[in-house]
């Protein structure tokens, strides 16, 4: 896709950083089309920015100084080894023969390591440039998991004219687009338009999803997740005596559905750094409503077959060819 871009070259960065040979922990563990996250240590170098670059043009930056309390218990290591790089919607002419590069330099610009995706290090560069000139440069959003009996979310761009759409993967079925055009509080602080949720009715679904772990993605092909923070698995249910649409095994308790209530309100005014969190306790408890639904559904067929008349023996009754006995 051709990319309309602003005339005047940004220059910072123009210079092409040497990459030194400077031992390093850490990379990209989170690529979103509007978003991309992750973190690095450098024992021996302050680390202070991170530059995503196209050949001579820088791209986006921001600094090195977000905390990953789990990057510092793993590593013992003491700071703020985070980024979170917001990537623009609207690009520089650029020419897409140069490998796009993600570098972390220190602040004075003389010690610089290259960082790669987690896990597919030697695909960092085709992936960068595939997004940047994609139509979904500019999206965000975030998975909560199962909330209230369905897969909600939010997904969007800032200054969007119609509603994003992403798509709910399941291994080896084909992916099920999903608008996000429901309410959701809290947006205008990311400066997205308030009707960019989604809500998926697990019991809506084709019969075959039941049971499967289930992500959401902004492509089709499933290669950019939004982030969530637990695995999302929808619930098994048991096939209809009619033709009617398939109901819930177990509703969610009125206490719950309050609590849930309550979190939604109250997770717009969570601090940023709290927020995974927040979402992480969230996604447990629907784990936790899971396999309550799951244990009260077994429960009702272990009820229902002790209550089931037995069937008649099949075997032949000997007493009645004893002396005096029916035949």
């Amino acid at each position: 896709m051709q990319k309309k871009g602003r005339p005047l070259k940004r220059f910072l960065g123009l210079r092409r950083q040497k990459v030194k040979d400077i031992p390093f922990k850490g990379g990209i563990d989170t690529l979103q089309p509007g978003r991309f996250s992750g973190w690095v240590v450098a024992p021996d170098v302050p680390l202070h920015e991170l530059r995503l670059l196209v050949g001579p043009h820088l791209i986006a930056k921001a600094e090195i100084n977000q905390p990953r309390m789990d990057v510092c218990e793993t590593l013992g290591w003491q700071g703020l080894p985070g980024f979170s790089v917001e990537l623009p919607s609207d690009l520089p002419i650029v020419n897409w023969q140069d490998q796009p590069r993600v570098i972390a330099l220190s602040a004075d610009g003389s010690q610089v390591v290259e960082l790669g995706l987690i896990g597919r290090r030697e695909a960092t560069a085709d992936v960068f440039r595939a997004l940047l000139q994609s139509d979904l440069l500019g999206m965000v959003g975030h998975c909560d998991g199962m909330v209230m009996g369905a897969i909600r979310g939010w997904a969007g761009r800032r200054g969007q004219q119609r509603p994003a759409q992403i798509w709910l993967q399941g291994n080896d079925k084909e992916p099920i687009a999903v608008a996000c055009h429901e309410h959701r509080d809290g947006m205008q602080a990311l400066q997205l338009p308030s009707q960019c949720g989604f809500v998926v009715d697990p019991w809506s679904l084709p019969h075959d999803w039941a049971g499967l772990d289930v992500w959401c993605s902004f492509d089709r092909e499933g290669q950019f997740r939004l982030p969530q923070q637990a695995q999302t698995t929808l619930p098994n249910r048991a096939e209809p005596s009619s033709g009617g649409p398939l109901q819930a095994e177990t509703p969610l308790p009125l206490q719950r559905a309050v609590e849930v209530d309550s979190y939604q309100k109250n997770l717009q005014e969570a601090p940023e750094d709290l927020l995974p969190h927040w979402q992480a306790l969230e996604s447990f408890r629907s784990y936790l409503d899971r396999v309550e639904q799951q244990l009260a559904h077994q429960h009702k067929m272990d009820a229902q077959a002790s209550r089931s008349p037995k069937p008649p023996s099949s075997r032949r009754r000997w007493w009645p060819w004893l002396p005096g006995g029916e035949r």
